[in-house]
């Protein structure tokens, strides 16, 4: 499947080099680059030691529940006494003030099982989060030697070990002592803690005999159980799968228990609110009963719950779980579930929200006779029973319907490549569409990389009325079968919407917060677009801290990206807050959609930025903002009022801007002043460039050039915006970033202090681009195309409309000068409707002959800005 061989493509390239990867230059900003242990018991304190970069003088630890606390542990500063002669003393360790850092870390009891973000929070800001894991097994840390059989770390049956694959060459035994017929489970979390290791485990009887082997159960981690033939000890040994790799960075949690795990939950959706039975498939599960199914090779047990799923709009546009999420699964709604066994807590697993009336398969149709006919709109949770088999689905259309169908497996966390295609219902052999396979799709081509082996959705119009079928198959399925192959299919009506990803700027490098006073803090915001929605996205934030404000940012008409500006006050005060972005649209029926940006983070970046390399990114549980006293080297300010517009057709004059958004029409330009201001006494020269807001250079809906860039001489330079005739009217936002070398050193008493890229990003322009036409207009003709004296006539005006406008056309007549006695009294094309008619009149005494007018239509697009068509016409008065 891509994730397996996409992932081992790129931690190939990253096992040589990110292990050595240098922090990216520039001015201080905190990053984590591994903690130890990963995790602890809840009700109880460890010890935990972080690593990173620009760490000094830590605060505390942050984490993303309240129930977990983050003390740090002061080095000792002052000499101690010799316990062997009192009259000696010992002086302090020497200690590195970037760290490594020790903390004191206290979960509450009732801290649930789960993974938490952890931030470090010191003199420079907060860091990238960390995965952080509450577990409520004991726990204990891998001790050397335990490289060799003799030397396995013994522990109890329902423990947790947190250790370090230190080399490449590592190998960890770790042994327990177990009874005939205990089915005990073996788990090594290592993408769900952040860690570059891809484990593979091994379990041995004493005697040598491999029991089982288990690597990349789901991403990185692994898992895998055993039924205890014999009372007695048995071995697991622990490696980096080739290995190729170790070091700090590669940190894992094995975990021996019989506590129960969650494979599969079925159906994987559930309509939001609504009680919903629900089958766990997995191991351990308390009253759980045998099935046919396995995973891995193990055989699966399924117990039958109820869950009450969250409810309310708020809720169901949500992803609340307690679980590593990949971009692939990001965009979905859903929440967390576990199950509370004799011997422990479950895996955390997701269930996800159906968005139509759900409709559960209980068994798969293994051909087309056997289709159930299912309600549209609607989805339908399913599974491929049976090795090499299709799933066929029924519905209903009539000719000319369009549907959209839309397949999810492996963004709802299931194992498999999925296609599907449409068939004939009559004969099912004739195939419609062609086999819908990878949606090549993503959200950003670095930086959060949600590419999927899912289909893309497909639009079905139905060539007649009766029944269609839809075959739904999987490229594994010769081994691949049963609740872990399983998926959502949901047919019907387009549903509009969108859903947000934001994450810190950096986007190519691990990164937290680090606002200076007078300087800005930047977040990308992606827009994931569904079922054609095209609409402009305006951005706002909550929780914003004082002295600190959110420029204005709108993701243009069918944009997939944008940069949120964070403006800090030269007074703002030292804080650390966290902070929501939401989103709001508007969708087909004119109803108010607000979502939720879900934050995220880069988990290790890549030594090659703008390559479009993407990097490993997760979605996190917070996001955060962390103002500092430090003085911002430079600030970029754009001058808006005395913008200058350019109009394209060159007969108006141009004219400066009213108000705070410059309004252009296809095709005009404008130019922009904008300013640098120094804080620092060097002024170094500033390179600015423009945030593009398309992937694709040629189809930047607006372009941006600078005619000289700033210098301490010239700190004023014009920036030229050029909207292409193309462009799809709306709301851009068009965001500056400057970047200088700055003299600067952590130590302000420094003698040498050398240069370092320091960014700042300029005040936003935001650009409203009218259409040049709301409209393509046909007028008349009159009859005979002549109009007689005395009386009146219809002349029709049709509009076939443009760009989703919906309003009315204001309809005027105005006559050639020698048009005397012709008049026609103004009309409306009332909104939704397509065609009016103008009434000409002519006097009795007018003047026969050739006469000549014009028809012009006005429609104010956004509701005040007039756009206006004109036609000539020309008819025969007679008498």
């Amino acid at each position: 499947m891509r994730r397996f061989t996409f992932g081992l493509a790129v931690l190939s390239v990253m096992a040589g080099n990110l292990s050595a990867q240098q922090p990216p230059p520039g001015l201080p900003s905190p990053r984590v680059q591994n903690v130890f242990p990963a995790g602890t018991r809840a009700g109880t304190s460890v010890e935990v030691t972080v690593t990173g970069t620009d760490l000094e003088e830590p605060e505390k630890l942050l984490f993303a529940h309240p129930g977990l606390k983050g003390e740090w542990i002061k080095p000792p500063t002052e000499p101690t006494p010799d316990p062997k002669d009192p009259k000696k003393t010992t002086p302090p360790p020497k200690v590195n003030p970037a760290g490594p850092h020790k903390f004191k870390v206290t979960a509450a009891a009732d801290v649930p099982p789960g993974v938490y973000d952890l931030r470090v929070v010191g003199k420079w800001g907060a860091s990238n989060p960390r995965s952080f894991v509450v577990g409520d097994l004991p726990e204990v840390s891998e001790k050397e030697p335990n490289n060799d059989v003799p030397d396995a770390q013994k522990i109890e049956i329902g423990t947790t070990v947190n250790g370090v694959i230190a080399n490449p060459t590592d190998v960890d035994y770790t042994a327990f002592t177990g009874k005939k017929g205990q089915r005990v489970l073996v788990s090594c979390l290592a993408t769900s803690v952040d860690s570059k290791a891809t484990p593979m485990i091994e379990v041995y009887e004493a005697t040598g005999r491999k029991l089982a082997t288990s690597r990349n159960y789901r991403e990185s981690d692994a898992l895998t159980d055993v039924v205890l033939p014999a009372d007695g000890e048995y071995l697991i040994r622990l490696f980096q799968f080739t290995y190729t790799a170790g070091g700090p960075d590669y940190v894992y949690r094995l975990t021996v228990s019989t506590a129960p795990w969650i494979d599969a939950v079925f159906p994987p959706v559930v309509e939001p609110g609504k009680p919903t039975p629900v089958t766990l498939y997995g191991r351990n599960l308390p009253g759980g009963q045998p099935t046919e199914y396995t995973a891995d090779g193990r055989p699966l047990e399924k117990l039958t719950v109820s869950v009450t799923p969250p409810g309310g709009p708020a809720a169901v546009t949500q992803l609340a779980t307690r679980t590593h999420v990949e971009p692939t699964c990001a965009l979905q709604d859903g929440f967390g579930y576990s199950l509370k066994g004799p011997n422990g807590t479950s895996n955390p697993v997701t269930i996800y929200f159906a968005r139509d009336k759900l409709t559960i398969k209980t068994k798969s149709a293994g051909g087309p006779d056997a289709a159930e006919v299912v309600p549209t709109p609607g989805e339908v949770a399913g599974f491929l029973a049976r090795r090499g088999e299709r799933d066929w689905v029924a519905f209903v259309a009539k000719k000319g319907e369009k549907v959209t169908i839309d397949l999810a497996a492996e963004r709802i966390g299931a194992s498999g490549d999925f296609f599907f295609s449409v068939r004939d219902g009559k004969d099912p052999k004739r195939d419609l569409s062609g086999d819908q396979d990878d949606d090549n799709d993503t959200l950003h081509p670095s930086g959060f990389y949600t590419r999927t082996t899912d289909p893309a959705p497909y639009q079905f119009t139905a060539p007649e009325d009766g029944k269609y079928l839809i075959a739904i198959g999987c490229r594994e399925s010769s081994y691949l079968n049963g609740p872990t192959a399983a998926y959502r299919l949901r047919i019907g009506q387009p549903l509009p919407d969108f859903r947000a990803v934001v994450m810190p700027y950096s986007r190519f490098y691990q990164t937290g917060s680090a606002a200076w006073q007078g300087g800005t803090q930047a977040y990308h915001v992606f827009a994931h677009r569904t079922d054609g929605y095209i609409g402009a996205i305006g951005v706002t934030v909550e929780g914003l801290p004082a002295g600190v404000t959110a420029q204005p940012l709108t993701i243009g008409p069918s944009a997939r990206w944008g940069v949120l500006v964070l403006d800090v006050a030269p007074g703002a005060a030292p804080t650390t807050a966290a902070i929501t972005v939401k989103l709001t649209g508007t969708d087909t029926a004119s109803k108010k959609l607000e979502r939720v940006a879900r934050p995220a983070s880069v988990v290790w970046g890549t030594n090659q930025p703008d390559q479009n390399v993407p990097v490993l990114a997760k979605l996190d549980q917070s996001l955060i903002v962390a103002v500092r006293a430090e003085k911002a080297p430079f600030s970029i300010k754009a001058d808006i009022p005395n913008a200058v517009v350019k109009p394209a057709s060159g007969k108006d004059k141009e004219e400066k801007v009213n108000g705070p958004v410059i309004v252009l029409r296809q095709g005009d330009k404008a130019t922009v002043p904008v300013k640098v201001s120094w804080a620092v006494p060097e002024k170094p020269n500033v390179t600015l460039t423009a945030e593009p807001l398309a992937q694709n250079q040629q189809s930047q809906p607006v372009t941006v050039q600078f005619a000289a860039q700033p210098t301490k001489d010239k700190p004023d330079v014009l920036v030229n915006i050029d909207v292409k005739t193309s462009s799809v009217p709306g709301t851009y936002t068009i965001v500056l970033r400057g970047v200088a070398p700055v003299a600067f050193a952590k130590d302000p008493t420094a003698k040498q202090k050398p240069n370092v890229p320091a960014e700042a990003f300029g005040t936003p322009i935001t650009v409203l681009v009218v259409p040049s036409a709301l409209g393509r207009f046909t007028t008349g003709p009159l009859p005979n195309n002549t109009l007689k004296l005395g009386t009146s006539t219809d002349l029709p005006v049709k509009v076939e409309r443009l760009h989703d406008f919906a309003g009315e056309y204001k309809v005027s007549f105005v006559p050639a000068k020698d048009a005397a006695g012709v008049a026609a009294t103004d009309v409306v094309i009332a909104a939704g409707k397509n065609e009016v008619k103008l009434v000409l009149k002519t006097a009795p005494d007018a003047k026969p002959g050739a006469v000549a007018g014009t028809v012009v239509v006005t429609a104010l697009y956004g509701g005040k800005h007039p756009v206006t068509y004109e036609n000539k016409v020309s008819f025969t008065l007679a008498k």
